[in-house]
C-alpha cells in the first residue's frame, strides 16, 4: 500500500475511533485502535507537508481520545467501587435480618 493511501486509511480509522468515543464504546473503539496501528506503523520519516497534516491530526486525536479513556475509566472504576459497596451493604443486611 502507497504512504499516501496508508495515511489516508489510518485517518479513516481515527475518525471512526472518535465516532465511537463520542458513543462511549469503548469496544469498538479498541478494535478500531488495533485495526489501525498497524498502519500508523508502516508510516515512513519523509513526508510530503500534507500527509504530515494528516499524522499530526492523528496523534492529536490519539492524545484527546486517551483523556477521555483515562476519564471515562475513572469514571466507571468509581460507580463500580459505589456498586461493590451498595452490594456489600445489601449482604450484610440480609446477614443481619436473618438473626
Amino acid at each position: 500500500m502507497e504512504q499516501q493511501e496508508v495515511i489516508q486509511r489510518a485517518w479513516a480509522l481515527t475518525e471512526a475511533i472518535e465516532a465511537a468515543v463520542a458513543e462511549q464504546d469503548w469496544t469498538r473503539a479498541a478494535e478500531l485502535t488495533q485495526a489501525r496501528t498497524p498502519l500508523v506503523m508502516q508510516i515512513g520519516p519523509e513526508q510530503s507537508a500534507e500527509a504530515l497534516m494528516v499524522i499530526r491530526k492523528i496523534q492529536a486525536s490519539i492524545d484527546s481520545t486517551m483523556g477521555h479513556a483515562q476519564a471515562a475509566n475513572a469514571m466507571l472504576a468509581s460507580g463500580y467501587r459505589r456498586s461493590m459497596e451498595r452490594a456489600q451493604a445489601a449482604g450484610r443486611y440480609q446477614q443481619a435480618a436473618r438473626f
